[in-house]
């Protein structure tokens, strides 16, 4: 389900071929990539200059609404997480309820995954609650209708989706 795509850049990388890397893992739902350096202003081997580094952190934030940057750990835990969820749901008295879980160890496995619900069309916003966390969002549209994406914590409580 996904790609691992490491990229390591040396001090002859130009910073257009490393934003290049991000704009790809940006346009792209499958690619999960894993920058490497091994050194800065000249500690380390190829080390980087730390203001071209700060441009390029820079650059990755000013994508944040469709990245996620995180460790390497958490990255792996939340595809273990995502591959072993299951997701039911059911729809009663004009609200979608949704249930998601995985038996993995939750000492382990605690982080939260990020859900597409199909909702009717006529749903102009939608609130999401889950225990103690509500949110309201307006659904998007793709071939198949209108939905929403967002968090949800495993094993923890129903989810609930109604018309706002």
């Amino acid at each position: 389900d996904y790609v691992q795509w490491q990229r390591g850049a040396t001090t002859k990388t130009p910073l257009p071929l490393m934003k290049s890397w991000v704009d790809t893992a940006y346009n792209r739902n499958d690619t999960w990539l894993v920058l490497v350096f091994h050194g800065v202003d000249s500690l380390g081997y190829e080390a980087l200059n730390s203001s071209l580094l700060d441009q390029y952190f820079q650059y990755i934030k000013s994508k944040q609404d469709k990245l996620w940057v995180a460790t390497f750990g958490d990255a792996t835990r939340y595809m273990r997480e995502r591959e072993a969820a299951k997701v039911t749901s059911s729809e009663n008295n004009g609200k979608i309820k949704v249930t998601l879980t995985h038996a993995l160890d939750k000492t382990q496995y605690y982080l939260p995954l990020t859900l597409k619900t199909y909702v009717p069309a006529e749903w102009k916003w939608v609130h999401i609650e889950q225990g103690k966390h509500s949110n309201t969002i307006k659904p998007k549209k793709d071939e198949k209708g209108s939905y929403v994406l967002y968090q949800a914590d495993v094993n923890n409580n129903g989810i609930t989706l109604s018309a706002r």
